[in-house]
């Protein structure tokens, strides 16, 4: 994946969730991301294949408060506040997200749900959450993040 169609996205402070075939550099979406002034959360997904899992990887790369109620109604308040983190937008990355898209496909399009509602909530206030999505298979009404 070439980072221009991301950068640009950053810069015009575009929010959104998006997918990424094969994956991306994280080292390079985190110099991206913190050059652009977000903050940038991975969730590396190699050994998620429960929505537990995921909730725990979460607010782990999330640095969520220690009151975190691991379930998705706790994810959605998190990411809609995240009043400990500086950044001027946000930036997610979860990549192989094959297990659980395969594991639990039901919970899959939950997360993107929350996802969504999430890059919604920020966006009334002004600010902009990019959600970047990476694996084999693309989740069902996901755009797939183009080069510009």
């Amino acid at each position: 994946m070439s980072l221009e169609a991301l950068e640009s996205l950053l810069a015009e402070n575009r929010g959104g969730v998006y997918f990424v075939p094969g994956g991306a550099d994280a080292k390079a979406l985190h110099k991206l991301a913190k050059a652009s002034g977000y903050a940038f959360f991975h969730i590396d997904g190699k050994n998620i294949t429960r929505k537990e899992q995921l909730l725990n990887h979460a607010a782990t790369a999330m640095r969520f408060p220690d009151g975190f109620g691991h379930n998705w109604d706790a994810l959605e308040e998190c990411l809609t506040d995240l009043e400990w983190v500086d950044g001027d937008g946000y930036l997610i990355y979860y990549d192989h997200i094959d297990g659980l898209l395969a594991a639990h496909p039901d919970q899959f399009e939950t997360l993107v749900e929350i996802l969504r509602d999430a890059v919604a909530s920020w966006k009334e206030d002004g600010e902009a959450m990019v959600a970047v999505l990476s694996g084999t298979k693309g989740p069902k009404g996901v755009s797939k993040l183009r080069d510009t």
